[in-house]
């Protein structure tokens, strides 16, 4: 049920269409999928994009580092290795990459009830199109 979420969130990006799981168990899911949405015009930037779209679904944007280190840890829990990522689950790393070959790239945290997730958009920064997203869902055990 919880994957839903996910979906919902891949709709009102407009990247539902197509996309694809590119990892699933019980407790993640990772899709990726193309952003068709013209209101991304409106933004002044990806992250802020992004931020209003989690918004609209729910999420509450997380940006507390011990919280980060909670959604980092459940990752690698899950994926049963040890602690690989020095930041937001290599989201930075990612980023930083995309921008050295000319692309625009940017990420959100954010969480609703027991699930976080991990948004990120990049995309050609000449070409603009097509914008690719992904999600990395996690569900966190109920307390």
């Amino acid at each position: 049920m919880w994957k839903s979420q996910i979906g919902k969130l891949m709709h009102s990006l407009k990247a539902f269409k197509g996309s694809k799981p590119l990892f699933e168990t019980d407790d993640m899911l990772i899709v990726k999928g193309v952003c068709r949405d013209e209101e991304f015009d409106n933004y002044e930037s990806i992250k802020d994009y992004l931020k209003e779209k989690l918004k609209k679904e729910n999420f509450e944007i997380v940006e507390d580092v011990e919280e980060i280190d909670k959604f980092v840890s459940r990752i690698n829990e899950i994926f049963k290795e040890n602690p690989t990522y020095l930041d937001s689950f290599g989201f930075e790393k990612m980023k930083e990459s995309f921008e050295m070959i000319g692309c625009e790239c940017d990420y959100v945290i954010a969480k609703k009830r027991n699930i976080m997730v991990g948004v990120c958009m990049y995309f050609d920064k000449k070409r603009k199109n097509p914008k690719f997203v992904e999600v990395l869902g996690v569900l966190f055990p109920k307390i």
